[in-house]
């Protein structure tokens, strides 16, 4: 019986280490979101185990994920030749992370229950969750929300917030400058942008699309910098993405002296005038601000 359990553990660590890989070819997973479905995985497992009464198999289950990164170090090591090791990428510190949490979850969660799978309580609780997410995935598909949010912006003119674009420049310089390779007026105009973006969309509701995104997997704008994208992109890949874009506008541009022009770039970066106009006035207000 033991033996059978063993030999399970590592069936299942070789479906988790493919299930896994596919979901990083197709979604660019993050560390974060990687031990997130690994520990999915393993209580989606429990889950079925608990229903069928193989409670031996739910008392070591994290030994799957241990299983799984020895594959994924055979995996990188043998087969893509890469040093699974390698400082920069920081793979030991997450998979011993993953270790950790899903032996937590194993240990005081899993083993100390009966049943894994939700009961008719719980159920409830996630069906009003299901219900929320039905009627912000509605309105905000169907816009209804659109006529509040002109009058707040009509009275909330954020180019003329004056302190507000100053404090939120601040923040994001001190946040994502070191992200940001352009320079002077280029790197001023990324800024207004992501001011601009962050302004329409705040990090919230972009956490809310990204959850929304794990049901319904319809593209979304991404990041901060809201960039049309068919997988998911963070704030980072985000300000990259535009970076390039802008050098690409600057390339295009038919005249012979390179100067930076706002509104033109706008224009080839796809901006509607009403866009456009708020951006440039956030510009304007950082440029003066660094004069000073």
């Amino acid at each position: 019986m033991e033996f059978l359990v063993f030999a399970s553990y590592i069936f299942f660590a070789f479906i988790l280490f493919l299930f896994l890989n596919f979901l990083t070819k197709r979604f660019s997973l993050t560390k974060t979101e990687y031990i997130l479905f690994s520990n999915v995985f393993l209580i989606f497992i429990a889950s079925v185990a608990s229903y069928f009464k193989f409670g031996a198999f739910c008392d070591n289950l994290f030994i799957i994920i241990v299983f799984e990164f020895l594959i994924r170090m055979l995996y990188t090591t043998y087969i893509l030749e890469n040093d699974f090791f390698a400082k920069e990428d920081g793979n030991l510190v997450v998979y011993l992370g993953n270790l950790v949490v899903s032996y937590l979850i194993n240990q005081f969660i899993i083993s100390r229950v009966d049943m894994v799978f939700l009961n008719p309580e719980q159920l409830k609780f996630l069906l009003w969750i299901f219900i929320i997410l039905f009627f912000y995935h509605f309105f905000y598909k169907k816009n209804d929300f659109s006529v509040l949010k002109d009058k707040v912006e009509k009275h909330n003119d954020l180019g003329s917030k004056k302190n507000y674009i100053i404090s939120q420049y601040t923040k994001m310089r001190q946040k994502y400058g070191k992200y940001i390779q352009l320079k002077n007026d280029l790197r001023l105009f990324i800024y207004a942008l992501m001011i601009y973006e962050n302004y329409k969309k705040p990090s919230l509701f972009r956490q809310l699309d990204y959850f929304r995104y794990q049901f319904d997997h319809i593209p979304k704008k991404q990041g901060i910098m809201q960039v049309d994208s068919k997988k998911i992109m963070s704030d980072v890949e985000s300000i990259t993405y535009v970076e390039k874009k802008v050098e690409k506008a600057m390339e295009k541009k038919t005249t012979k002296k390179k100067s930076f022009d706002v509104s033109s770039i706008l224009k080839l970066l796809g901006k509607k005038k009403e866009e456009s106009v708020e951006i440039e006035k956030i510009y304007e207000v950082l440029k003066d601000f660094e004069t000073l």
